[in-house]
């Protein structure tokens, strides 16, 4: 319950620090891992020097793989409402049981599948608009960053079984700031890495610390959760709450400071997006019940 809301919160800051600060999205992933340096350093100085396996794959990869994903994630951002596509977040339970089923040759029952589609309909109220045919924008962007996301939950799960706690949060931090210096590698994006670095001013190092230690918060809890709950299915599901954070905040800032973040909170629209999540909610209750 702790992690999504401190997701919730990130999610409208990262909103607003990508219409303000940011020279592009490689700028904004590079700032994103920077204090994984300090935070990997300041888990290593406490735990130690962690023990060697074929396992510390893991952890890296799913750190690296966390910051590209939010290459995915910030597009998403910049072209559409912060709580509509936070409500899609609810498929990535339901997208975690099918690639189990299709890669991991776990069975599906009839009542899997139904929840299944019951999320996929709530999905469908989110995101068609008014036009036919017609998705909110920033959909395909969202989707795509759900999909890697899904697949990180299997490969922590399995880690955490291998790897202690704070091992696996240590490197999985180490794989993120990793993942910032390969920004560096292609010419095109060490440029706009160097002009973000050169116009940063003290207020984007600020938003980006207070707002990588909400996600650093919000990654602690829920891999804490993965590593002590009975199913990493029902952590997932519990996360669903972070759909009705972001409705809730997105109303409270829009009434509040319009001018920093505004989102469209007429009755027909915030209609929709309940009725959605409570739809997709009953859905992954189904699958994981």
């Amino acid at each position: 319950m702790i992690a999504p809301l401190f997701w919730a919160g990130s999610n409208f800051v990262d909103k607003y620090v990508l219409g303000k600060y940011t020279k592009g999205i490689v700028d904004y992933l590079f700032f994103s891992s920077i204090t994984c340096w300090i935070f990997f350093l300041a888990i290593l100085f406490f735990v130690g020097v962690p023990d060697i396996s074929v396992y510390t794959l893991i952890p890296i990869g799913t750190g690296m793989a966390l910051i590209y994903s939010y290459g995915f994630y910030a597009r998403a951002l910049e072209q559409g409402d912060t709580s509509s596509l936070v409500i899609l977040f609810k498929l990535i339970p339901v997208f975690t049981v099918i690639l189990g089923y299709v890669f991991l040759e776990q069975s599906l029952s009839n009542r899997e599948w139904l929840g299944f589609i019951i999320v996929l309909l709530g999905a469908v109220v989110v995101t068609l608009e008014k036009r036919l045919g017609s998705f909110i924008k920033g959909f395909g962007m969202i989707l795509a960053a759900i999909i890697i996301w899904s697949v990180m939950t299997l490969f922590i799960d399995f880690g955490l079984t291998k790897i202690t706690f704070w091992e696996y949060f240590m490197l999985d931090n180490l794989g993120s700031a990793l993942a910032g210096l390969t920004l560096l590698i292609l010419p095109a994006m060490r440029k706009q890495v160097k002009e973000g670095i050169w116009s940063a001013t003290r207020g984007k190092y600020t938003w980006f610390l207070w707002n990588n230690i909400l996600d650093f918060f919000g990654q602690m809890s829920i891999k804490k959760a993965l590593a002590i709950a009975p199913a990493a299915g029902l952590v997932t599901v519990i996360m669903q709450v972070q759909s009705f954070y972001a409705i809730v905040i997105g109303i409270v800032l829009t009434l509040m400071v319009p001018q920093v973040i505004k989102e469209d909170i007429s009755f027909a629209n915030l209609s929709k997006k309940v009725l959605g999540a409570a739809v997709m909610f009953a859905g992954i209750y189904v699958v994981l019940s």
